[in-house]
């Protein structure tokens, strides 16, 4: 009887340990860095229960406008001109990074990271560089010198933002390529990315094109692998492909606002729910709105929610792990806007919380 208590009791207490570590979530907050303001990537404890956030760490490195990381090392891209430009690696334990190592991007403006191979290698998006850079990183999270680069030239209908590539992002996508989002060319570039001997190298896969004047920022892929999202900045447009034998084919094109809305579009993230059901979006310049949109069977998408970012700016946006959250940065009004999230309609509500810091536009975790 005293063992089977024993039993139980450790029971109890190891379900509790568990829900404690699941309720609190490592994030890390990427920001544009300026004198008097933010100094780099902040480190919270999210609450995924309260919605409540409490900073464990600052570490100074300038504007790291996009991270990713491992369980063991982060990345950021330093967003800076030619010749300053470069990506930081850091050491990452108890949610405290360290320093590791930096590298040149080559480009300038680099504004995006993806970690592929289980984090064996990088690849950086350069802005007004209009390029990609490739990097082999060890385990620890040491950055490598340059394995590949590939540098592009196109143009597309606007005659302000696209006179010229610019490659905005590279996400993995279920076949393990890369789709790379030039916003310049209206145009989204596959690769695999193989290894040859020592190096890892880009090969060319295949081109789709989206709609002239749309200007592809980020991607999303649906869970089940068959529905890609190409996110348009210029235009506010979601361009919906579905996959088949011959390739992704174009099956929708729908607006993050409503047809009334007469203003400038600043299209910046979308992100889909865990279970698959739901896909949030932001919208800045005129707009500053998130958008929710409920994913049909076929992956088409329905506009369910138009909600205010409560800011200016509303750059980056994410769920907590659990879903029960979306956070928002705004970058302009200086703080993140914590959302709570019901997951029978994905319906967005204030929750009320805030996080203030200087030009937050990334969030991790």
């Amino acid at each position: 009887m005293k063992k089977t208590c024993l039993i139980i009791l450790i029971s109890m207490m190891t379900a509790h340990l568990t829900h404690a570590q699941n309720q609190l979530v490592p994030m890390f907050v990427g920001t544009y860095t300026s004198e008097g303001g933010s100094r780099g990537i902040y480190s919270y404890l999210f609450d995924q229960v309260t919605g409540n956030s409490d900073l464990i760490s600052e570490v100074e490195t300038p504007s790291p406008s996009f991270l990713a990381r491992t369980d063991k090392f982060l990345v950021a891209v330093n967003e800076l001109g030619d010749g300053n430009q470069s990506i930081s690696s850091f050491n990452l334990a108890d949610e405290t990074l360290t320093f590791e190592n930096k590298v040149s991007t080559k480009g300038g403006a680099p504004c995006h990271v993806l970690l592929g191979d289980n984090g064996r290698y990088a690849v950086v998006s350069n802005y007004s560089g209009g390029s990609l850079a490739l990097y082999s990183i060890d385990e620890n999270g040491h950055i490598s010198e340059m394995d590949d680069y590939r540098e592009f030239n196109g143009s597309s209908v606007d005659p302000k933002r696209q006179t010229k590539s610019h490659i905005h992002s590279a996400f993995m996508g279920p076949d393990k390529s890369i789709y790379v989002s030039d916003l310049g060319a209206d145009m989204i570039y596959v690769f695999d990315v193989v290894k040859d001997g020592t190096k890892y190298q880009f090969k060319e896969k295949e081109s789709i094109t989206v709609t002239k004047g749309g200007g592809p920022r980020h991607i999303a892929f649906h869970p089940k692998g068959k529905t890609m999202y190409s996110l348009q900045e210029l235009t506010g447009d979601i361009v919906v492909f579905n996959k088949e034998k011959n390739g992704w084919k174009q099956s929708q094109i729908i607006n993050m606002i409503t047809a009334e809305f007469d203003g400038q579009h600043g299209a910046a993230d979308l992100k889909i729910s865990p279970d698959g059901k739901f896909l949030y979006s932001t919208n800045r310049a005129d707009a500053n709105t998130v958008s929710v949109f409920a994913i049909k069977k076929d992956g088409s998408l329905e506009l369910k929610q138009l909600v205010s970012a409560l800011g200016t700016g509303p750059r980056n946006l994410n769920l907590t792990p659990n879903g029960k959250f979306v956070l928002v940065a705004n970058q302009v009004t200086d703080q993140i806007v914590v959302f709570a999230r019901d997951a029978k309609t994905g319906l967005l509500t204030d929750h009320g919380r805030r996080i203030v810091l200087s030009k937050p536009v990334c969030i991790i975790f």
